[in-house]
C-alpha cells in the first residue's frame, strides 16, 4: 500500500488551450493518449472528481443508445485502457477506484486544475473591492491562466459546451475589469496587453476594442490606434453586420482630436497627406469615403466636361448553398476577398469600396463607356481565373455618373 501511495503523485491538470495531466514529471495528453474516448472519460473524471460517477451516467455519457448493446460491458474496456494508460505514463492505475455500480477519483490523489485555480482568482478579486493592487493581481492570475478555450479538442460534449461557455464570459469580464483597472493606475502598456490577448481569443468583442484603443491613446500611439479603429469596424462589419457604436464612435472622434490638437506648419502637413511610396492599383476605402470621393468627382466632371463612370459589381456563391447558412457567408467572404484581388487590373486614379456583404462600387474617372466595360471584362477575367471559382456568379453594371446629387450644393 505504501508503495502505492508514492506513486500517486499530485496532479496539475491543464484544461485551457490544449488538455494534459503531469505530476511534475511526466505528461499525460491527447498526444499519448491517443483516444478520444479515453480522454472524455479521463477528463470527465477530473470534473467530478469530489463524488461517486454510477456507471448508468458514464454510459449515457459516452454512447448513444444505439452505439453499443452493452455499455457497461464497452466502460469496463475502456476504463480498463485508462487505467493502462495513466500507469504507463503517471506510474499507477489507482488514480480512479470501483465502486457498487460506480466509479470515482481515488481521494487520496491531490489534483490541481488551472480552471478551477481561474475561477478561483476572479471570485478572489471580485471580492477585493477596496484593494486595488489585490485586484490586479488576482485578474493578473486569472487572465495568465486563461490559455485558450476549455476542452477545444472535444468541445462538443454537452457538458464541455457549458462550462466552456462559463469560462470564457469569465474570462472576457475579468479582462475587461482588469483593464479598467490599469487605466485607473494610467499602465496602459499592460493595458494594452491584456486587451491583445483577448481579442486573439475572441475578435467580436467590440468593447475589447474600445479599451485597446484607449490603451494605445493612453502610450501616444495614435497612428496604431486609428489602424486598430478601421481593423475593428471592418471586421465588426464582416462578421456580425453591425456598424460601430455610439461609444466606439466616440474614442475614435476623441482619437482624431488628438491627432490634430497641435498646430503644424505646411510642410508637416504636406509629409502627413502624401503617402509613403508611390501609389498603385486601385483605392481602395471604406463606402463614406469613397461617397465623398464620389461627390468631388462629380463636381470636377461637371465643371470639366469629364466622363466618368461608376460600377456595380455583385457576387453570389453557387445556387446550391441555402442563403444565409454559414457555408454561404464562409464561401460569400472568400469570394468577395478574390474580387479584391480582382481588381489587380485597375489603375492608380480608380477608386473601389465595398457596398454590400456582396457587392463592390468601383469608380473609373476619364473613362468612356467603352473603355469602362472592357475593364470590367478584365476584373471578370481575372476573377474566373480558375475553376474553383467557375461556380459562382459575378455580375456588373456601368453608369456614367449622375450629377443630381450636387446640381444644389
Amino acid at each position: 500500500m505504501a508503495n502505492m501511495e508514492n506513486k500517486l503523485n499530485k496532479l496539475q491538470v491543464k484544461m485551457f488551450g490544449d488538455f494534459h495531466v503531469t505530476d511534475g514529471k511526466n505528461i499525460l495528453n491527447d498526444d499519448n493518449i491517443r483516444s478520444v474516448m479515453v480522454t472524455r472519460l479521463l477528463t470527465y473524471f477530473l470534473n467530478n472528481r469530489n463524488r461517486m460517477i454510477q456507471v448508468q451516467e458514464l454510459g449515457d455519457l459516452l454512447w448513444n443508445e444505439d452505439e453499443t448493446d452493452n455499455q457497461v460491458g464497452a466502460l469496463k474496456n475502456l476504463m480498463y485502457r485508462l487505467r493502462n494508460i495513466m500507469k504507463k505514463l503517471l506510474g499507477s492505475s489507482e488514480y480512479i477506484l470501483t465502486g457498487r455500480g460506480a466509479y470515482y477519483w481515488n481521494p487520496d490523489v491531490t489534483v490541481k486544475v488551472d480552471c478551477e485555480e481561474f475561477e478561483t482568482c476572479c471570485k478572489n478579486a471580485k471580492n477585493l473591492k477596496d484593494d486595488i493592487e489585490g485586484q490586479i493581481v488576482q485578474y493578473r492570475r486569472a487572465v495568465d491562466l486563461y490559455a485558450g478555450m476549455y476542452l477545444p479538442k472535444i468541445s462538443s460534449e454537452h457538458w464541455v459546451i457549458s462550462l466552456s461557455a462559463y469560462y470564457h464570459s469569465m474570462f472576457l469580464s475579468a479582462v475587461k475589469s482588469l483593464a479598467e483597472l490599469y487605466e485607473e493606475a494610467g499602465n496602459f502598456e499592460e493595458m494594452e496587453n491584456v486587451c491583445s490577448k483577448a481579442i486573439s481569443m475572441d475578435s467580436l468583442d467590440e468593447y475589447l476594442y474600445y479599451l485597446l484603443i484607449k490603451s494605445l491613446i493612453g502610450q501616444h500611439k495614435e497612428k496604431i490606434a486609428q489602424e486598430y479603429y478601421t481593423r475593428a469596424v471592418e471586421h465588426l462589419y464582416e462578421n456580425l453586420g453591425v456598424k460601430p457604436s455610439s461609444q466606439l464612435e466616440e474614442i475614435y472622434q476623441s482619437l482624431l482630436n488628438e491627432m490634430n490638437s497641435q498646430e503644424l506648419d505646411i510642410k508637416r502637413i504636406q509629409e502627413d497627406l502624401c503617402e509613403a511610396a508611390k501609389p498603385q492599383g486601385v483605392f481602395l476605402c471604406k463606402y463614406g469615403i469613397f461617397r465623398e470621393i464620389y461627390r468631388l468627382q462629380a463636381r470636377q466632371a461637371q465643371r470639366f466636361g469629364m466622363a466618368v463612370h461608376v460600377a456595380l459589381i455583385t457576387i453570389n456563391p453557387p445556387q446550391y448553398i441555402e442563403k444565409g447558412t454559414e457555408t454561404y457567408l464562409s464561401m460569400l467572404k472568400r469570394a468577395m476577398d478574390h474580387v479584391k484581388d480582382a481588381f489587380g487590373c485597375l489603375r492608380a486614379g480608380d477608386v473601389a469600396a465595398r457596398y454590400s456583404g456582396s457587392q463592390y462600387v468601383v469608380l473609373l474617372p476619364t473613362c468612356t463607356y467603352e473603355s469602362g466595360k472592357m475593364v470590367l471584362k478584365r476584373i471578370e477575367d481575372n476573377f474566373y481565373n480558375s475553376a474553383k471559382w467557375k461556380k459562382f456568379n459575378l455580375r456588373s453594371s456601368l453608369e456614367e455618373i449622375s450629377f443630381g446629387d450636387i446640381s444644389n450644393e
